[in-house]
């Protein structure tokens, strides 16, 4: 091997070497933006669905007002407003999810002597 073919020769393992390095950096700064872009999604979806509730709302208060002999379907608010508070906990516990509670320690015996009988 001539000492011009030796960077040729390692260009290969150099490229996996660098590769390795710096992608597992870029990965790790890729799924940070990755992240953050899934909340602030999610933050317009709470948005969103905050939008839907005054609709349900609105809808609700007028319910009354059909006719039940010309109107065949009837919009299940109950369900719906179940529906939606569960998607909006299931976002909540996403993007703020719950504190463990601080461990409690085992107590210790304390008593380390012995008497020899």
């Amino acid at each position: 091997m001539t000492l011009r073919r030796l960077p040729r020769a390692f260009s290969p393992l150099l490229l996996t070497l660098l590769t390795a390095q710096f992608g597992t950096s870029h990965a790790a700064e890729r799924d940070g933006v990755r992240d953050e872009i899934a909340r602030q999604d999610l933050a317009l979806i709470q948005d969103q669905l905050a939008q839907i509730q005054r609709i349900v709302d609105r809808l609700e208060g007028r319910i009354g007002e059909f006719d039940p002999h010309s109107t065949r379907v009837f919009l299940d608010v109950p369900r719906l407003r179940h529906d939606l508070e569960a998607v909006a906990e299931g976002i909540d516990d996403v993007l703020a999810p719950p504190r463990l509670p601080p461990r409690q320690p085992a107590p210790l015996a304390g008593d380390y002597l012995r008497e020899l009988r």
